[in-house]
């Protein structure tokens, strides 16, 4: 197997992305400290034509060499909007019609193999610190909450992987 050249992927342009159908999904990004996991979530969201991203709280906002560093321009071509307060961000994508899902492991939780998004539908999956995870009355305000199951000692996973897993599973049943 021969490994491909990066002009052989035949990848679209900045100005192309920017008028692309997107997969109808923002990502929300909840008092997320680290730079590089920013970065790394709107690589992510480029790779996929996520169609916003949405960084609240203490979450850093682009331009900022961390952020580019893992990034690599993505923070160019994914559309991005900062707000103060998590919920804020929540109520306007609520008042817009946009279902809003929590990743968040708590009672009653959704299975992510178990999640079926439907085609037509906006949604928005808030995902939270490294820490603390996403702030309990954000979740209250959510319309419900993933949970990716897992089956060693942790109890969770990185942000940015998270984000990945995610962004992945919307793309792969959404059929963009």
């Amino acid at each position: 197997m021969r490994k491909l050249k990066i002009t052989e992927l035949h990848r679209i342009s900045q100005e192309e992305f920017k008028t692309a159908e997107k997969l109808p999904l923002t990502v929300v990004l909840d008092h997320v400290r680290s730079l590089y996991n920013v970065g790394s979530v709107f690589r992510s969201s480029d790779a996929f034509r996520v169609d916003h991203v949405y960084l609240c709280g203490i979450t850093a906002t682009p331009p900022q060499v961390e952020i580019h560093k893992t990034a690599l321009g993505a923070e160019d071509t994914v559309d991005w909007k900062y707000y103060e307060n998590t919920l804020d961000a929540v109520r306007e994508l609520k008042d817009c019609g946009t279902e809003v899902w929590a990743v968040e492991q708590v009672e009653g939780s959704t299975m992510l193999q178990d999640f079926v998004p439907q085609q037509g539908k906006k949604y928005a999956i808030v995902l939270g610190n490294e820490v603390k995870g996403v702030q309990q009355e954000v979740v209250d305000l959510c319309d419900g909450c993933i949970e990716i199951p897992q089956f060693g000692t942790k109890h969770s996973l990185n942000v940015s992987v998270t984000a990945g897993m995610l962004i992945w599973e919307f793309a792969r049943k959404l059929k963009l």
